[in-house]
């Protein structure tokens, strides 16, 4: 692995080409096997050896669930710009960096902080959740009063309100990024009575969102329900949970993106057959990163990194 110079030895730029593969912008391995995620980090730490990873590539190397399909993001000493890469400089304190599988990156709390204060429209907010999301173990990787505690002890630090916006919407519950925006949608509306990961009552089962009084459950129904193996889970999940008289919404992810005023009139009238009187929900904004706008993403959960997206040509 090395730059373009580096490997041309005797070789024309033609024969470069037709022998090697280009891992990041400017730096290739021989071969045409396709780099994996850790030639992407590796070729990285080579071009930059005083580099930390940090916010999406930080979060892949703590476990976060769905930090994948980001560009590669590194904290450099003094700034610079490579094609492909996020790259941000400034005051990083020491204690605030860690050597994780061997790579270096910021610690888990300063990650979900400024993954707070620099991530994409409402992904900020998604990209916490999955942070500070208790898992069946009772686990998570920091909480709300962690990244609290970090603000109250690094006064000044740039975006800190924009980091107290995120933690006041974001929830330990939310199993995926589409949890996340689906729960925005509901709550931003004026449904905010909705529980994410609510129990249903007789049942084993948890819903994405529900309502407890009114006995409705408001489901995410992304590209993972379509296989066979899950549409049974499904089918026996669902029967079991309308055996209790409650009644299943399904949202989309076209429906957050171009139908939330028919989805959240859809509710609201359920709402109301079950006697419910508030005030009709309001069509609120919602700011989707482009990685969601064009892909449904989130569908496979991965507790790694994929950074092959970024591969550039040259």
């Amino acid at each position: 692995m090395g730059r373009r110079r580096e490997l041309l030895g005797g070789r024309t730029e033609h024969a470069l080409r037709q022998e090697s593969t280009p891992v990041i912008h400017g730096i290739r391995h021989d071969g045409a096997a396709t780099p994996s995620n850790d030639d992407v980090l590796d070729a990285l730490e080579s071009a930059y050896p005083d580099l930390v990873f940090v916010c999406w590539s930080a979060a892949a190397l703590h476990g976060a669930e769905y930090a994948a399909g980001h560009r590669p993001e590194i904290w450099l000493p003094a700034q610079g710009r490579r094609h492909g890469v996020v790259m941000r400089c400034g005051h990083l304190p020491a204690e605030d960096v860690v050597t994780v599988s061997g790579h270096v990156a910021t610690s888990i709390v300063r990650t979900a902080v400024d993954l707070a204060r620099f991530a994409e429209g409402d992904e900020k907010i998604a990209g916490v959740d999955q942070f500070i999301r208790v898992d069946r173990l009772g686990r998570s990787l920091t909480t709300k009063a962690a990244i609290l505690a970090y603000l109250d002890t690094h006064p000044g630090l740039y975006g800190a309100n924009r980091v107290r916006d995120v933690i006041a919407e974001a929830s330990n519950r939310a199993q995926s990024p589409w949890e996340t925006y689906s729960r925005l949608v509901v709550h931003r509306s004026g449904l905010d009575f909705f529980r994410p990961q609510q129990p249903v009552p007789s049942t084993p089962f948890h819903v994405d969102l529900g309502s407890g009084k009114y006995r409705i459950a408001i489901e995410y129904d992304g590209d993972y329900h379509r296989s066979t193996e899950q549409q049974r889970i499904d089918i026996a999940r669902w029967n079991a949970i309308t055996d209790q008289k409650w009644i299943i919404i399904r949202v989309t992810s076209p429906m957050h993106l171009s139908g939330r005023s028919a989805f959240l009139e859809r509710v609201a009238r359920e709402l109301r057959t079950r006697g419910w009187s508030g005030p009709s929900p309001t069509n609120p904004p919602l700011k989707l990163p482009k990685i969601h706008r064009l892909n449904d993403v989130p569908e496979s959960k991965s507790a790694g990194h994929s950074l092959q997206n970024v591969v550039q040509s040259d």
